[in-house]
């Protein structure tokens, strides 16, 4: 028979070439998988497996099965199916230009989008109709290994528009990648926004573990061994192998599976077939080493064994094939099992140094012993009788008796009667039994029995299985020790605590009354007598002792934790034997009755009990990808998109979803509102939303509403219900209270306010809903309780608003009544919004609809109190309620006005001050222009310049002309003033007015601009008049009246006020 064994298989190389394939459940299953999700739309697979699995063998045969040429396996795709396949290899490059250089694709520009375009074109051009085409990527990890490194965005968008692109479910287009690791792993160097993103790429995937389990390498093995290799020995000698290997209980395997192929295996035995292919899994790559041990032909493989002297291809044979070929690997520290081989190593050198003859055998015995401490199970019996018969059979040692006898003197092995085995033992000084004896006379009798026991065992939480079944939420119940009956609060992910109780001072009817008091999910387990686990407590404390005081004694050190290990094992079967056996020692309690506990079976029907009781209020949800503490990623998505079907898809039927596909989010809705009749459409905003009277969720239901109810009398965060809904008689996992504590707030959307940390949220909308899902505590609500006086008050705004009024109100209402206030406050100038020139009632509604956050606060507190009411008063006086209205158009209408009373005092300041009577605009404006008519405005300052322009402004409009003037004066409009602004403004125009007043004096005068200069003066002073004087110099004299200043300037001391008093005192006498 030609030898098609090779040690990979490459997908294209390989394509056309004859090779044998053993195709295994699990592979099979794998198909089948690919094929069921294929027909739900399904078309992007990641196949993930380690080393050496077979995942390039499994493509190549399934490439095969699909077109018929072999058929491995079923794929049933399509009926008459037109098949392509386009295969890849993956290297460490750029996928983006692999996949270039495969569909032959020329440009540059828009380089993925032609990708993506040929892809189809390929498929399009396999035929009309029931076409497939298959793009096969093997070894997908490098390429992403590379983008981890190159451009992570655009290689990894890549993946995700082709893994999108091919989950088109019109087109069947079906994309398979090979990895070693799980995608994420690919992702550890990038910074955690790329990781999220690598993240969402992993979602595009459908993954399929593809890890062959031991059972499948046994089975390739025994099928390939039985066409290669002749059967040599009597069927009744691999029958006592057999028997001999199972009685030890190494393995656990089905015994039927083990009869079945242990003809098949021969030469191999049983036992050495079972830790050959452990190793091979630990060591080396699965099915890739194993058929490269199948196919070995040197000294130490199957082919080529002693068969003089070995029966069967046993352990010892096991050990030199692996030394042989796995050498560099075993005896560097990157194996994981470094210590235990040295061991091997170093006693077969004892062995070599302690005995003169037989030096094979007692080598034999050594390497078997080392292996089966290395691989077989915890439990498993390996005693004397074991090896002497192992030995004999299946290695051909007849005196194996005297054998394990003779290490066992010479202190090689020992034999360890805990763990029913025997141990390669490498020697110590240390006599261990005398030590322990000694050690006991050191230390005390145990009397905190609670304590040691926490610190040697823990138990894993236990799973309440029939609960869980019937209600669809997991409950789980964790072991607490302690010397007393302790009161515990469930928290988290657990529901329930079961308290062993360690006390002899304590009688049951302690253990009782306190159980009757308990309200949590608490069972009591008291251990009335604990003599048994009280003398293993020591047993262990004179170990450690031992240990402690002989830390340097490696040797002795690591036989001793063997021993320590082997007694906590111990310790813990014996508490776990006493808890399940229904013995008179153990009582159990819960609700102050106790409770019969014959087995594990009742143990766990008591925790569903227990579940059922205390946690009564638990709705039925069967969804177990939300009924959990901690959600996946993808369900996070998933609850992102039925958050955004519920708030823009509410009014429609099944949320918008359609009949024909149920993505994760419409399932959530089917089992969260429609299963309980739920609907979140309603024809109008009084409709009432309910739910049906026989729904598990009722009660839920019923509690939502409370706090809505409570929420009347003050603000309460949101996150208030979700700790309702946390603790009993709920005890909601976080899974399902993230879905329903938004969706149960959207749905009474109208009963109540929302905010913010004190930010009033109008409209909830998807991101609301997500962020009340994460941050709970940041969200609180105010339900509205509007009856009585605040009705009468709510609709008098309404009139005042000339907005129907209504006997009920909702959030809508209120939304639409102070709307028209906030727009009010929000149009005014900033001057309305900040003068104080208002009347106390007026700045304080002002000041109302400014900070309004509680639409509710504001109608029915602040408003009434700005005009010196409260409620109670509007009340007992309905007369105070039609003066109130009228008040509240007072304040509204003094807020309107005042912008415009400003502008009406800035022009009675100009008609008094400079016009002498009242003006209208056009009159007043032409005063003013025809007073500066005559002014040089060629000789103006800039901003007078400014000034005079802006009066002689062709502006009609009163308040734009008023405007400019301000700012020309002030270098603001009326609109932005604040009160100081306005006095300001009225000292600087009428200073501005003096100074061109003057400047048109000497305008007047008759001067020759070209050749004279003229300067007005004006000093005033209480104690002396000196009228304005205009001075004219010619320009010839500049430069004499300037080096005329210079001395003067030179004159002049250091202060500057001496200064100007001087040269004005002396300017005075000039002008005199």
């Amino acid at each position: 028979m030609a030898n098609n064994f090779t040690t990979s298989v490459n997908i294209i190389r390989d394509t056309d070439r004859d090779f044998n394939y053993i195709p295994t459940p699990n592979a099979s299953q794998v198909v089948s998988q690919i094929v069921n999700d294929f027909k739900k739309g399904i078309r992007s697979f990641n196949v993930v497996g380690t080393y050496g699995t077979g995942k390039s063998s499994f493509l190549l045969a399934f490439e095969q099965s699909v077109k018929g040429i072999k058929r491995y396996f079923e794929p049933n795709f399509l009926a008459n199916p037109k098949i392509d396949f386009v295969k890849i290899i993956g290297s460490y490059t750029s996928i983006v230009e692999q996949f270039e250089a495969t569909f032959e694709v020329q440009t540059n520009k828009n380089q993925q989008e032609n990708i993506l375009s040929e892809i189809f074109n390929r498929y399009h051009s396999i035929g009309k109709e029931n076409k497939i085409l298959f793009l096969l990527i093997d070894e997908f990890g490098k390429f992403l290994e590379y983008a981890s490194k190159h451009n992570p965005e655009k290689e990894l968008y890549f993946v995700q528009q082709l893994a999108e692109f091919c989950n088109n479910p019109k087109h069947n287009i079906v994309l398979i990648t090979t990895v070693h690791q799980s995608l994420e792993s690919y992702a550890y160097s990038l910074s955690k926004t790329q990781q999220q993103e690598w993240t969402k790429v992993k979602g595009r995937f459908r993954e399929i573990t593809f890890n062959e389990p031991v059972e499948q390498l046994l089975y390739l093995a025994s099928e390939y061994v039985a066409e290669h290799f002749e059967r040599k020995t009597s069927k009744s000698e691999i029958e006592k192998c057999l028997k001999l290997t199972t009685e030890t209980k190494a393995f656990n395997f089905n015994k039927d599976f083990l009869t079945e192929i242990a003809t098949k295996l021969y030469p191999l035995d049983i036992l050495s077939a079972n830790i050959l292919t452990l190793t091979l899994q630990r060591y080396g790559q699965n099915e890739r080493s194993l058929f490269s041990f199948l196919e070995s032909s040197d000294h130490t493989g199957l082919a080529k064994f002693n068969k003089k002297e070995n029966p069967f291809y046993n352990l010892s044979n096991v050990y030199d094939y692996l030394n042989f070929n796995f050498y560099s690997f075993l005896i560097s520290r990157y194996n994981p099992d470094y210590s235990a081989w040295s061991s091997i190593r170093s006693s077969i050198e004892e062995v070599e140094r302690a005995f003169d003859s037989d030096i094979n055998g007692y080598i034999k015995a050594v390497k078997t012993i080392g292996l089966l401490n290395i691989f077989s199970a915890s439990g498993s019996v390996l005693d004397l009788n074991f090896f002497i018969e192992y030995l004999k059979s299946a290695c051909g040692i007849s005196n194996s008796k005297e054998i394990i006898e003779n290490l066992e003197a010479k202190n090689i092995i020992r034999y360890r009667s805990h763990s029913k085995r025997f141990i390669l033992f490498e020697g110590t000084d240390l006599d261990i039994h005398s030590a322990l004896m000694e050690a006991g006379n050191k230390i005390s009798e145990v009397e905190d029995i609670a304590s040691l026991l926490n610190k040697h065992i823990q138990f894993p939480p236990v799973f309440a299985k029939q609960y869980s079944f019937l209600k669809g939420t997991p409950r789980y119940f964790e072991f607490k020790i302690s010397d007393y009956p302790n009161n515990y609060y469930p928290t988290g992910e657990i529901d329930g605590v079961v308290n062993l109780v360690f006390n002899s001072k304590l009688k049951e009817i302690d253990i009782q009354n306190k159980s009757k008091l308990q309200e949590e999910a608490i069972i009591y387990c008291f251990f009335k007598n604990s003599a048994e686990i009280k003398n293993l407590l020591f047993e262990i404390e004179k170990i450690q002792k031992v240990i402690l005081e002989n830390q340097k004694d490696k040797v002795a050190t690591r036989e001793l934790e063997s021993i320590n290990s082997a007694q906590v094992r111990l310790l813990n079967y014996y508490i776990t034997d006493s808890i399940y056996s229904g013995g008179k020692e153990v009582k159990w309690y819960f609700n102050g009755e106790e409770k019969q506990i014959e087995n594990k079976k009742d143990f766990n029907k008591l925790l569903s009990q227990v579940c059922s009781f205390v946690y009564n209020a638990t709705p039925v949800f069967k969804n177990e990808l939300v009924n959990k503490h901690k959600i996946s990623s993808s369900i996070h998505t998933a609850k992102k998109n039925y958050f955004k079907a519920l708030v823009n898809d509410w009014d429609k039927e099944n949320l918008g979803f359609e009949d024909s596909k149920f993505p994760p989010e419409k399932t959530i809705f089917l089992s969260l509102l429609k299963e309980n009749g739920i609907s979140p459409i309603r024809e109008n905003a009084t409709d009432l939303i309910s739910i049906n009277n026989d729904s598990s969720f009722f009660k839920l239901w019923r509690a939502s509403e409370d706090f809505l109810e409570s929420a009347k009398f003050e603000q309460l965060k949101i996150s208030e219900l979700s700790e309702l809904l946390k603790n009993r008689p709920f005890k909601l996992k976080q899974g399902l209270i993230d879905f329903w504590v938004p969706t149960f707030l959207f749905l009474k959307r109208d009963d109540f306010a929302i905010f913010n940390e004190d930010s009033y949220i109008p409209n909830l909308s998807v991101e609301n809903l997500e962020l009340i899902a994460k941050y709970p505590e940041k969200y609180s609500i105010k339900t509205f309780n509007i009856e009585g006086v605040k009705l009468d008050i709510f609709n008098s705004y309404r009139t005042f608003l000339n907005i129907a009024t209504e006997q009920k109100f909702d959030n809508n209402s209120f939304i639409e009544t102070i709307k028209p206030f906030i727009v009010f406050y929000k149009q005014l100038p900033l001057y309305s919004k900040q003068t104080k020139r208002l009347s106390p009632a007026a700045i304080k509604i002002r000041k109302a609809i400014a900070n309004s956050k509680d639409p509710e606060e504001t109608f029915f507190e602040e408003f009434p109190s700005a005009l010196g009411l409260t409620l109670n008063s509007l009340q007992n006086d309905h007369s105070k309620l039609q003066n109130f209205t009228s008040n509240l158009q007072e304040t509204v209408k003094e807020l309107r006005t005042a912008y415009e009373e400003l502008v009406k005092r800035f022009e009675d300041f100009i008609c008094s001050e400079f016009v002498g009577q009242l003006s209208s605009f056009e009159d007043y404006k032409k005063h003013l222009q025809k007073r500066f008519s005559k002014l040089k405005k060629h000789l103006l300052l800039s901003n007078q310049k400014t000034f005079v322009q802006r009066l002689d402004s062709p502006l009609d409009d009163r308040k734009a002309w008023l405007n400019s003037i301000a700012q020309a004066v002030t270098g603001k409009t009326l609109e932005v003033f604040s009160d100081e602004d306005e006095i300001l403004l009225y000292e600087k125009f009428k200073a501005m007015i003096i100074e061109l007043d003057s400047l048109t004096k000497i305008s007047n005068s008759d001067i020759d601009e070209a050749n004279e200069e003229i300067i007005g003066v004006k000093i005033d002073s209480f104690f002396s008049k000196i009228a304005p004087k205009v001075v004219r110099f010619p320009k010839s004299k500049s430069n004499e009246i300037e080096q005329l200043k210079n001395e003067l300037k030179n004159k002049l001391g250091k202060d500057n006020t001496s200064n100007i008093a001087a040269v004005l005192n002396l300017l005075k006498e000039l002008l005199q």
